[in-house]
C-alpha cells in the first residue's frame, strides 16, 4: 500500500506540484483567517447575569436578589457550580458550565432559567445577561480628548450617547463600557420639612415625577378634509435644552387642592449634578473620559480591533474637536507573538540549506529540503481552522517546537534518495533500474522507518490531550499544532519529497553559456520581483533600502543559477565536509569501542549523581 502510493506521486511529479501548491494556497488562507491572539483563554465557560437594585444594601440584596437566583440557577443542565456576589444596589451570579459546553448554548439555558426566576425577585427588578465576552475580551482601551472649555460631564455624555453606541455597532464588538468623568443627572432634593408642610409622601412625588416625563397619545381630529393625529407632549429634555428641562421638571405638579396646585418646586430644588461615583480614571496624572472595547467570544482579536479603529476615524470629524485616543491595542501584542513563529522558521530555513550545501555541495537538495518547512507551517493551518484553534503563543510554540524535527524528515528521504542516485549514476548502465525506480526503492526503503519515528513522537503528546481544566487550555493547543506539524511534515517528505527529487535531482551538464543565460534571467527576475512585491513587512526582513536589496537578491539567485547548472551529484565520500567529520569522528569512535566499559560506566554515573 504505501509502495503504492510512493510511486504514484514520483511517477506523478507534475501533478504532485500543482497539488502542493493549492494545498499551500489554502494553508495560506487559512492562516490569514484563522483567530490570532497573544495567550491561549484558559479560563472558565461562564455566564454572568447582572441585576441592579439601586439604593439597596448588600443585606438586601443578597437575601432577595441573589440567593433566589442562584437557587433557581442550580438546576441549569451542565451548570458546574453556581457563585452568588451582592453589592451595594448591585448583584452578580456567576453560573460555571462543564467544559465542552456550547458558549451559546449555555447562554439560552441561563436566560431560559431566568425567565422563571424573575417571578421570585422584588417588583422592578430585571436581571440581565452578562455581555457574551470571555476574560480575555478587553482587546481596546481608549480615552477622549476634547478642546480647551469641554468639562469631563460633556465627554462622558458624548461617550455615553455617541461614541459608545457606534462602537458598539462594529462586527465582532460585543460591548463597550464607559469608564471615567461624571454622568449628568437631574436632580431632585426634597425638603422634608415642605411635605410635612403639605401633608404630601414621598412617593406621590416620585410618582408625579414617572407620570409626568410621558408622551400621551389621543385619537384624530378631521378639519378641512384632513386629519390630524393628536398627542400630548410631556418628555423632560426633549427639546435638549438643559434650562427648559429644569423648568419642566419644576412645574410640575404633585397635586392640586381647592385648585391651587402644589409643584415640585414648593417641595424641592431640581438642579442638573454628576452621579455618585465609586471609581474614576486616570491618564497620565489627570482625570480623563474612556471605554473599553470588549470583543464577542470567538472573534478574531487582530479584525475586530482594526474595524474599531476604521469606525474611530469615520466619526472622529463628527466629535466637534474631540479626539478619540487609544491607550491599549492589543494588536502590538499579537504581532510580536506572530514575529515569534516567523523568525524561527526564517532561521530554521536559513540553517537547514547551509547545512545541506555544506554536506551535500547541492543547491537543488537543499531547495527541496527547505520546501518541507513552509508547506508543513502551512498544513498546520488548515488544520487548526478544521479544528477551531486559535493562533496563540502556546500553538504557535508548537509549531516553532516541531520545526527541527520537520526538517530532519526531508533531510532523511532526500539524503537517502541523493546516495542512491549517485550509485546509480556511478554503476554505469550496470543497474537495470530506471531512474524513477531508484527513487522510489531509496524512498521506500526509509519510509518505514521515517513514519514509525513519527508515529513515536505523535503517541508521546497524547498524555496532554487526557489533561482536564485550565491544564488542558493551556497546553492542548500546542499538543494539536506540533501533532498537526509532524503528520504533515511525514506526509510532505514521503510524497512531495521524492517527486521534487525526480525533478531537481540530477547531475547538469548544461552549456556554459547556458548556464549564464539562465544566471542573468533568474537575477533580472529576483531584481524585478524585489521592486514588485516590496512592501513594509518585506522591508522588515532587510535592513537595507530597496535600491540596495533588490541587486543583492538578483546577485545571490544569479550565484545560484550559475551553481545549479554545474552541480553535479557526488558521493558523500568525496566532499570535503564529510572528510573532515569523518577524520575527526573515527578515531574517536575506534577510541569509545576500545574503552567500552569505561565509557559505559560515564551515563550510569550520571544517572546515579542525579
Amino acid at each position: 500500500m504505501l509502495r503504492s502510493l510512493i510511486e504514484f506521486f514520483v511517477r506523478q511529479p507534475v501533478l504532485t506540484v500543482i497539488g502542493a501548491i493549492a494545498i499551500a494556497a489554502i494553508g495560506g488562507y487559512c492562516a490569514m483567517i484563522v483567530p490570532i491572539d497573544a495567550i491561549p483563554n484558559v479560563g472558565e465557560n461562564q455566564v454572568i447575569v447582572f441585576t441592579e437594585w439601586p439604593g439597596r444594601s448588600p443585606k438586601d440584596v443578597e437575601d432577595q436578589v441573589t440567593y433566589p437566583l442562584s437557587v433557581a440557577l442550580l438546576t441549569v443542565p451542565h451548570a458546574e457550580s453556581v457563585r452568588g456576589k451582592s453589592m451595594f444596589g448591585y448583584s452578580f451570579v456567576q453560573v460555571t458550565f462543564s467544559d465542552g459546553t456550547d458558549f451559546y448554548w449555555a447562554r439560552s439555558r441561563v436566560l431560559e432559567r431566568l425567565g422563571t426566576a424573575i417571578a421570585s425577585l422584588p417588583a422592578g427588578v430585571t436581571p440581565t445577561l452578562g455581555p457574551d465576552a470571555t476574560g480575555l475580551g478587553q482587546v481596546f482601551y481608549y480615552v477622549l480628548e476634547g478642546p480647551p472649555g469641554i468639562n469631563l460631564a460633556e465627554l462622558r455624555s458624548l461617550q455615553d450617547y455617541v461614541v459608545r453606541y457606534e462602537l458598539q455597532s462594529v462586527q465582532g464588538v460585543s460591548e463597550v463600557a464607559s469608564v471615567g468623568g461624571y454622568v449628568r443627572q437631574y436632580q431632585i432634593e426634597v425638603d422634608p420639612d415642605a411635605l410635612r408642610f403639605h401633608d404630601i409622601p414621598l412617593d406621590r412625588l416620585i410618582a408625579a415625577v414617572k407620570d409626568s416625563n410621558i408622551d400621551v397619545g389621543a385619537k384624530t381630529v378631521e378639519s378641512g378634509g384632513m386629519e390630524y393625529v393628536i398627542r400630548g407632549r410631556g418628555f423632560i429634555g426633549q427639546g435638549q435644552d438643559v434650562a427648559q428641562a429644569l423648568t419642566d421638571i419644576e412645574k410640575t405638579v404633585v397635586l392640586s387642592r381647592d385648585g391651587v396646585p402644589v409643584r415640585i418646586r414648593d417641595l424641592a430644588q431640581v438642579q442638573l449634578g454628576p452621579d455618585f461615583r465609586s471609581g474614576a480614571i486616570d491618564l497620565n496624572g489627570s482625570e480623563a473620559v474612556g471605554g473599553v472595547v470588549v470583543m464577542r467570544f470567538g472573534e478574531n482579536p487582530r479584525a475586530v480591533i482594526e474595524r474599531v479603529r476604521d469606525k474611530i476615524k469615520q466619526i472622529e470629524p463628527s466629535l466637534k474637536g474631540v479626539r478619540v485616543v487609544p491607550v491599549y491595542d492589543r494588536t502590538g501584542l499579537i504581532d510580536e507573538t506572530v514575529a515569534t513563529l516567523t523568525e524561527s522558521l526564517r532561521e530554521e530555513l536559513i540553517i537547514t540549506a547551509v547545512v545541506i550545501v555544506l554536506f551535500l555541495l547541492h543547491v537543488r537538495a537543499s531547495l527541496i529540503v527547505a520546501v518541507t518547512l513552509p508547506m508543513a507551517v502551512l498544513m498546520s493551518f488548515i488544520g487548526m481552522q478544521v479544528f477551531k484553534i486559535d493562533a496563540n503563543i502556546m500553538s504557535l510554540a508548537g509549531i516553532a517546537i516541531a520545526i527541527g524535527e520537520v526538517a530532519d524528515l526531508g533531510i532523511i528521504i532526500s539524503e537517502n534518495i541523493y546516495q542512491h542516485l549517485v550509485e546509480w549514476e556511478k554503476a554505469k548502465g550496470r543497474d537495470p533500474r530506471s531512474r524513477t525506480e531508484v527513487i522510489i526503492d531509496a524512498t521506500h526503503e526509509v519510509a518505514g522507518a521515517v513514519i514509525t519515528g513519527v508515529s513515536t513522537t505523535i503517541v508521546s503528546f497524547l498524555p496532554v490531550f487526557f489533561l482536564t481544566g485550565r491544564d488542558l487550555k493551556l497546553f492542548a493547543p500546542l499538543a494539536w499544532t506540533k501533532t498537526f506539524a509532524m503528520f504533515a511534515a511525514l506526509l510532505v517528505a514521503v510524497f512531495l519529497v521524492p517527486a521534487l527529487c525526480r525533478l531537481l535531482l540530477r547531475s547538469s551538464s548544461w552549456p556554459r553559456w547556458r548556464g549564464w543565460v539562465v544566471a542573468g534571467v533568474t537575477g533580472m527576475g529576483g531584481v524585478l520581483a524585489t521592486v514588485v512585491f516590496w512592501r513594509p513587512w518585506l522591508s522588515e526582513l532587510s535592513s537595507l533600502p530597496l535600491w540596495a536589496t533588490a541587486p543583492l537578491v538578483g546577485l545571490v539567485l544569479g550565484i545560484l543559477g550559475i551553481l545549479m547548472s554545474r552541480e553535479r551529484l557526488r558521493p558523500i565520500e568525496e566532499n570535503p565536509t564529510s572528510r573532515a567529520i569523518l577524520w575527526v569522528y573515527e578515531p574517536v569512535l575506534r577510541f569509545l569501542l576500545a574503552h567500552k566499559f569505561s565509557f559505559a560506566a560515564v551515563p550510569l554515573l550520571i544517572i546515579l549523581l542525579g
